[in-house]
């Protein structure tokens, strides 16, 4: 019997750019298990069967579908199981008021696109592993 692979901690993005889902799914797949949702139903199904693993959400603001992000991450902080669940939002609302009203919606951090690779995956890391 060999040895079992560590497991990797599991990150969910909710974006629904084929382009942006790739990007990040490379940006990202190294080092966590990623899972993918383009809509709000796709989120509530991933997180109902996710058994827990989900350590963290980045979430854009702009979703096709009848919910945005703001009212996603609104629904999630309403929900006793997935309250706790950090969420950064991954957009490119650039505006301070876009800013101001993800943070007010529940969202834990703010990142903007173009996205700095680096800074995203340090502060991934950050909310994923803290110290």
């Amino acid at each position: 019997m060999g040895a079992e692979e560590p497991t990797r901690p599991c990150v969910l993005l909710v974006e629904d750019d084929v382009e942006t889902q790739r990007f990040m799914g490379v940006l990202l797949g190294r080092r966590y298990e990623v899972l993918l949702a383009s809509s709000g139903n796709e989120l509530r199904q991933l997180l109902e069967s996710d058994g827990g693993r989900v350590r963290l959400v980045l979430m854009d603001l702009s979703l096709k579908g009848g919910e945005d992000g703001l009212e996603l991450t609104r629904a999630l902080r309403q929900h006793d199981r997935w309250k706790s669940i950090p969420i950064i939002a991954v957009t490119a609302h650039a505006f301070p008021s876009d800013r101001a009203n993800a943070l007010n919606a529940g969202y834990d951090a703010y990142v903007e696109k173009p996205i700095d690779n680096v800074r995203l995956l340090r502060l991934v890391e950050r909310v994923v592993n803290p110290s």
